[in-house]
């Protein structure tokens, strides 16, 4: 049974266990043999005494090791655990973690022009440029180089054309020629060894980072239907879930031609007592499920139409029609119940929420009590953080003339929510209700403007920025101006430290930072030139003892580093 990785460990963590199997291999312990009986390829058909005997050397020690976390090779176990961005092929695709940028690709482009032939290196360069024509050549002279695993995440070169978003070249073009030499439609890597992402998965993008830092490829339609018509999978579960963030049911409807069935399950893997076990649920019920939740009604109503199971929600253990309800919609709680839902009586409580997301002013005055409102947030605390994420401003002001709480946070606020999605309305409405821009979430001791800015939401970036900010939020802006102003307003705020601002009890690795440290970590140097100047004090450390320089200079950035030492030596003389 597959294992689960988890998020935070390093590669001396994962080598130190490839030790431990290669020393037990030696000792002939049971327990080694039978991982490697279960693991390794060349050995499945083995008995214990023959692998007892076998040479097994540190790269079948990582194979196995990386087969038990789910990943197809040590390289792609390797990729995933050290995400640090390095090379052309690296920047130029989407590697679906928080590093997404569009800077990564603009990069990658750069390092193109300067020195076209990386674009040509071998397949897996040419297939991530988009260069069809070096693709046919190398095919012509090697054929067999169709599906082989290669570059820098060790995926098939279908992957790298699916996944490039270079912008440039003919990614289409190249993943036609792939096809038509014999390559896999259903090539695919295990991210974290636990979630299937498929060369369809590629085509499709957007994702949990937002469609601006994980767009959809340029040729989405094309290159989708390119690939279903040579026999891709329509059970594209995990690129449902990347798309199912935003509205539309074009990717649904082009699965559902392909065959897409109700009895298809999803394809990732779940956590059970630290193993990854199959998912249990229905592909499309878990997509209704979504939809329902999240105000997409146009895409429940095509998986209603298409037999999506209408079984009760697992986790709350209400019906789809409560849900409905809760969401507001009782069109689609009728519609529910028109096809097999089932339909309880909804308790005064619900009765009230369903009034309070609806927008329903008058139907909310009716049913409210303060003891409601008490027991409404108890009951649902996401209540306002989901309905302004969900861009729906009348819901979000009944629910503040209710007397529901605006900046209440599960991980984070209504205010972060509605910045992270662009609704810009809804920004605007929490803050001329009362609720704080400066509030930070408890994952990323981040801020509403930065989580716009993230996103890439530059008129709610552009809004907040103006709004009751502190100088964090400016140096993130990359605004002088506006640091400079915030400055002079609070003077106290230049050796301020991020640890100060925030209200959960949690440590996070930025609590140390200065305004200085802050901007020069994130490379602003013309904000940290701004902060020399009013005297900002170059001593700050991480607790462990690092400066900021050492920080700095560990980071590549030395000549930032060279500016702030500059800096304190004319003080000091």
């Amino acid at each position: 049974m597959t294992k689960q990785i988890g998020y935070n460990r390093s590669i001396d963590e994962i080598n130190a266990e490839v030790e431990v199997l290669l020393t037990g291999h030696g000792s002939k312990d049971q327990t080694s043999i039978d991982r490697i009986l279960a693991s390794h390829p060349e050995f499945a058909e083995s008995g214990p005494d023959v692998i007892a005997a076998a040479i097994f050397d540190r790269p079948a020690a990582r194979l196995v090791t990386a087969r038990e976390y789910g990943f197809a090779t040590w390289r792609q176990l390797e990729v995933y655990v050290d995400r640090s961005p390095s090379g052309f092929q690296h920047l130029a695709c989407l590697r679906y973690d928080s590093s997404d940028r569009p800077d990564n690709w603009e990069q990658a482009r750069s390092l193109l022009k300067t020195d076209p032939t990386l674009g040509t290196a071998d397949i897996w360069s040419a297939a991530c440029a988009g260069n069809a024509e070096v693709v046919h050549d190398i095919l012509a002279m090697a054929p067999e180089m169709v599906d082989q695993r290669g570059g820098h995440f060790d995926w098939e070169p279908l992957l790298y054309a699916c996944y490039s978003r270079l912008g440039e070249g003919s990614t289409l073009e190249v993943a036609r020629a792939l096809l038509s030499a014999g390559a896999d439609p259903n090539a695919h890597y295990m991210w974290a060894g636990q979630y299937r992402f498929s060369a369809l998965t590629g085509a499709f993008g957007e994702g949990e980072m937002g469609p601006s830092n994980q767009p959809a490829h340029e040729a989405c339609e094309a290159l989708a239907t390119l690939l279903l018509d040579a026999g891709a999978h329509p059970n594209e579960s995990q690129g449902l879930y990347n798309r199912m963030f935003t509205q539309g049911t074009e990717v649904l409807e082009l699965l559902l031609r392909y065959g897409l069935s109700s009895k298809d399950r999803n394809n990732w893997l779940l956590e059970a007592d630290g193993k990854l076990v199959k998912h249990p649920e229905e592909t499309l019920a878990y997509q209704l499920r979504w939809a329902i939740l999240n105000h997409h009604v146009d895409r429940a109503r095509l998986l209603i139409d298409n037999g999506a199971s209408l079984d009760d929600d697992p986790e709350s253990g209400k019906s789809l029609f409560e849900l409905a309800h809760l969401r507001g919609h009782p069109e689609l709680a009728e519609y529910l119940t028109a096809h097999g839902a089932r339909a309880p009586e909804i308790d005064p409580i619900d009765q009230f929420v369903s009034a309070l997301t609806a927008g329903d002013g008058a139907s909310a005055r009716g049913l409210r009590t303060e003891a409601r409102v008490r027991e409404t947030e108890r009951r649902y605390p996401s209540l306002v953080i989901d309905t302004a994420a969900a861009g729906r401003s009348e819901a979000v002001a009944v629910m503040a003339g209710a007397g529901l709480t605006l900046n209440r946070m599960t991980h984070r606020a209504p205010l972060h929510e509605a910045a992270w999605a662009g609704h810009l309305e809804v920004v605007r409405l929490l803050v001329d209700l009362g609720a704080s821009p400066r509030e930070r979430d408890e994952h990323h001791a981040a801020t509403p403007l930065q989580f716009a800015l993230t996103a890439g939401q530059d008129e709610v970036a552009a809004y907040l920025v103006d709004c009751d900010i502190d100088v964090f939020d400016a140096i993130a802006a990359g605004s002088a101006s506006r640091l400079r102003t915030l400055l002079e307003q609070d003077p106290s705020q230049l050796e301020q430290r991020l640890g100060e601002l925030r209200t959960d009890e949690q440590d996070h690795a930025v609590d140390w930072m200065s305004p200085l440290a802050f901007a020069a970590t994130r490379d602003e140097g013309e904000l940290v030139d701004v902060l020399l100047e009013l005297g900002a004090d170059i001593s700050v450390a991480k607790p462990s003892g690092s400066s900021l320089t050492d920080v700095l200079k560990e980071a590549g950035a030395i000549e930032l580093a060279s500016r702030i030492e500059g800096a304190g030596y004319r003080v000091g003389n």
